[in-house]
């Protein structure tokens, strides 16, 4: 299916994230999916809810959504879900009564087709990713961004996604250390933005902006279009400094502690 016949509204958004999430996740050590209509449930069964997700859209059955939900609290496994706005209201009510709590909102974002050139720190340098060694310095950034459990890192996002079909991860560098780390899905000319992180040591020195620029310029001479992403509250505005776009905003319920909402 050509994605860029249909604009990026809420409900093509949803799909498109189902897709990528499978995508992204998909080369976990330990992944399980399940869908229903309207339902999507991604498990990477790693106790960093930020590494399990639910994510609910317009048709979800409230059965099916509590059946869901307590597969994995029966796990005590800890989750993310994603509720979009063209979901049902009422669902919000279930999450609250099965022990979730509201988080965070949650804006999908959108980039149009604009021309683009890497920006930021020009002493980083931005690469491709592959292999065991990037996957390794991947797994540090994002420890050190989002104080996640290393091991959990490298069993949800091993190195064998850097060699997926579909999907590019790409490092920043300065002297030699790894010091960022972005996962792109690629849907016709259509790219999501993942799992965005930089050395917490080193935020604030342009280099989010020169990873995430560059790697957008990238996927653009290989056919990309437009993009889309979440957005946490810490990288808002580096995307709307690149020409980002609020479509619609879902609202994010957790079930244990995220590292990244």
């Amino acid at each position: 299916m050509n994605n860029a016949s249909k604009p990026l509204s809420e409900s093509v958004l949803r799909r498109l994230t189902n897709t990528a999430v499978t995508m992204f996740l998909g080369q976990a050590a330990n992944y399980e999916a399940a869908a229903r209509p309207g339902l999507q449930l991604a498990l990477c069964n790693e106790a960093v809810a930020d590494m399990n997700m639910l994510i609910v859209g317009a048709g979800a059955d409230s059965d099916n959504l509590q059946s869901m939900l307590k597969s994995c609290l029966d796990r005590q496994l800890p989750f993310l879900a994603i509720i979009f706005p063209e979901a049902d209201q009422a669902h919000d009510e279930i999450l609250s009564d099965m022990g979730l709590v509201y988080a965070v909102d949650f804006p999908f974002m959108v980039r149009d087709d604009m021309p683009l050139e890497p920006s930021g720190n020009p002493d980083v340098d931005v690469v491709c990713a592959s292999g065991a060694a990037d996957a390794d310095a991947s797994a540090d950034v994002m420890v050190s961004a989002y104080s996640m459990p290393k091991d959990s890192v490298l069993r949800a996002l091993p190195a064998s996604l850097f060699e997926a079909t579909g999907v590019d991860a790409f490092v920043a560098r300065s002297n030699g250390d790894t010091v960022g780390t972005v996962t792109l899905t690629y849907h016709g000319d259509t790219c999501g933005i993942w799992a965005m992180g930089t050395d917490a040591s080193r935020q604030r020195g342009g280099i989010g902006l020169r990873l995430l620029s560059t790697a957008m310029a990238q996927a653009r001479q290989n056919g990309a279009r437009r993009f889309f992403l979440g957005a946490t509250p810490a990288g808002y505005r580096l995307y709307e400094k690149l020409g980002f776009q609020t479509v619609c905003t879902a609202r994010v319920w957790v079930s244990g502690e995220s590292h990244q909402v």
